[in-house]
């Protein structure tokens, strides 16, 4: 794991960004594309949230999602549990990791396979969370996670915004 950290934090900001955006649009590929449809044979539809945010507009849909949401989930599943299974166990790192993306995997419960997917992107986002924190800190961290976190959620609503009629999922 520390491998893979050192790596990521050799990289320059650009290319960091970059590298993790694509590996979080690559794992949405997968889930939705690869993991979707199996598990909706099996057990019917994918529950997300577009069933919370269908009625809204573009502007509240991308302030939530944009915003509010980035902020909130990085100050908390990142920043402090990361923070707090750092400096108060001594708990190995992948351990660490996979807490803060358990939690943000549960936090997210639309149901099991909405689950599943945001504990990747939890895994994700942690492993760019240590990075940052490791190259200059926890304030620095927390700032890039959650414009990492934005990006990606105002790329996935702008992909599936049916802009005559609103949200299309």
């Amino acid at each position: 794991m520390q491998k893979l950290i050192n790596k990521l934090a050799s990289y320059n900001a650009i290319t960091f960004l970059t590298v993790t955006l694509g590996v979080l649009f690559l794992s949405f590929a997968f889930c939705f594309f690869v993991i979707a449809p199996w598990y909706e044979s099996l057990f019917g539809p994918i529950k997300g949230p577009h069933n919370f945010l269908v009625n809204m507009s573009l502007h509240m849909v991308l302030i939530i999602t944009v915003l509010m949401a980035p902020l909130v989930e990085t100050f908390l599943v990142q920043f402090l549990v990361i923070y707090l299974l750092l400096r108060f166990t001594r708990f190995p790192l992948w351990i660490v990791i996979c807490t803060s993306a358990l939690i943000f995997g549960i936090m997210h419960y639309y149901g099991v396979f909405y689950v599943f997917y945001t504990l990747v992107l939890g895994i994700i986002l942690a492993v760019a969370f240590v990075t940052c924190k490791q190259k200059r800190g926890y304030f620095y961290a927390f700032w890039v996670v959650t414009l990492i976190h934005g990006l990606f959620n105002a790329t996935l609503v702008l992909l599936q915004w049916d802009f005559s009629t609103g949200l299309n999922l």
